[in-house]
């Protein structure tokens, strides 16, 4: 199969791309090569929208189910009654058109039905739990699958178990589902000369999380000393059966430009949290899963940048891949639950949050590197080759925690952006990052982080 090319020199009407994606059976073109881009040298899973590789694997049953559940996606693979289906078509981030079926109950394919299953339009807007879960598992299916765009077909269960039935990368389309994919097509053929971006244009943010843990091993309540909301507080998980009672500890500096002044506010931060809770019987862990039960995140916000699969999968490939070195084996039972490929979340203020990545605040070496590494991959993205997550064994080699498998491939990342010209910038902490990387040690996440980062009082 070889891509369709889209020469987009001018200005390309959305009449003259269906006469161009649109084949004689109405189906969209599987896959599309975009041409034309003038003084950029990106590479080529930039300019190609759903590769080979990834639309073969989505023709393959079985594959496509061993995929989507390495990834911690429901699959319906069995003959099972459903109350109703959606079928929601997706263009990288964004759902553009949403049908819902009208009968209350339908069954999966391969069992007869006695009616013939009819859809209603479903306006984006809507924004009940189940809409909600169905436009996230559709995306996150359809990224696990190393597709840019296609159909995704989800059923509802009893009990509101929300499950894949089918991802189609070249699927039939009404007027509607065609209008809306040509846009988004054409927003991201727009967005392309912009997304090579000045590294000061890149405004980052976060809000890594700790846990505070007594030398008995109860867990001190964040909720007791910290506020739900402010520079430092406490997240929503809650333990136990007690709503109001959550251990979690978030560190929300304001964001900044410069990644050094970013973990300047983390410090003090981390400060703050100290005089309110001077204890010394009680250590502070960061990591992956210090405790069981309560995954932690290093989550990273990024402003100034045009969100898209690419940027989410070269933050995949630069960042998650790299921490699998030195995470402490038993964080790898965070994922995939928690610390799945592709996480993010819009935020408010336009930008969107990484949440893949476990709490980089296990060190100071660590945190400057991951914030220094963020910066220049998503600054730098569109002309960074790495495209081995397109392969299930390298797949499988990260929920795994397989680091002899990822070894070799993170060393080639490191030699790739040691040539870019914008890594001299961040150098101290970017080779010092890495080589913490190569030490084949691995952070110790029932270490008190205070020692390391010099914050009193700790053992």
């Amino acid at each position: 199969m070889e891509p369709l090319n889209l020469p987009i020199q001018g200005a390309v009407s959305e009449q003259t791309m269906q006469n161009q994606l649109v084949t004689s059976q109405n189906t969209l073109v599987s896959s599309i090569r975009i041409e034309g881009l003038q003084n950029r040298s990106y590479e080529n899973q930039m300019m190609t929208l759903n590769v080979e590789e990834a639309v073969n694997g989505a023709t393959d049953r079985d594959y496509k189910i061993a995929v989507l559940k390495l990834h911690g996606i429901a699959v319906a693979d069995k003959k099972l009654l459903v109350t109703k289906k959606y079928i929601v078509s997706v263009f990288q981030t964004k759902v553009t058109r949403m049908y819902r079926s009208r009968q209350q109950k339908a069954w999966l394919a391969g069992k007869a039905s006695t009616k013939r299953e009819t859809f209603q339009s479903v306006d984006l807007n809507e924004n009940t739990r189940e809409c909600r879960r169905v436009k996230t598992l559709s995306i996150r299916a359809l990224y696990a699958l190393g597709l840019d765009y296609g159909v995704v077909k989800i059923g509802i269960r009893a009990g509101n178990m929300v499950e894949v039935q089918d991802v189609i990368p070249g699927p039939k389309l009404n007027r509607e589902m065609e209008k809306s994919f040509f846009h988004a097509l054409s927003g991201y053929v727009k967005s392309l000369p912009h997304t090579l971006v000045p590294l000061d244009q890149v405004i980052l943010g976060a809000d890594p999380e700790f846990i505070m843990r007594k030398n008995n091993g109860s867990l001190i309540m964040a909720s007791d000393y910290f506020p739900r909301f402010g520079r430092v507080g406490c997240d929503a998980i809650w333990y136990g059966q007690n709503r109001s009672a959550k251990p979690l500890v978030e560190i929300r500096p304001q964001p900044t430009r410069d990644p050094r002044q970013l973990v300047i506010r983390l410090y003090k931060g981390m400060l703050q949290a100290s005089k309110r809770v001077n204890i010394t019987d009680v250590q502070w862990l960061a990591g992956a899963l210090p405790h069981p039960g309560f995954p932690l995140g290093g989550h990273i916000h990024f402003s100034g940048v045009y969100l898209n699969f690419k940027l989410l999968r070269a933050l995949d490939h630069y960042l998650a891949l790299p921490l699998v070195l030195v995470e402490d084996p038993i964080g790898v039972r965070r994922r995939p639950r928690y610390g799945y490929l592709g996480d993010y979340r819009n935020q408010f203020h336009g930008g969107f949050e990484y949440r893949t990545l476990p709490s980089w605040l296990v060190s100071p070496t660590l945190t400057k590197g991951v914030l220094a590494l963020a910066k220049l991959v998503v600054a730098r993205y569109p002309i960074l080759k790495a495209d081995d997550l397109k392969r299930y064994t390298v797949q499988k080699a990260y929920y795994d925690g397989n680091k002899e498998q990822l070894k070799p491939i993170v060393s080639r990342l490191w030699e790739e952006l040691k040539g870019l010209d914008d890594y001299q910038r961040y150098q101290r902490y970017l080779d010092s990052f890495f080589r913490m990387l190569f030490s084949d040690k691995t952070w110790n996440e029932s270490k008190d982080i205070r020692k390391l980062w010099k914050i009193p009082p700790y053992r």
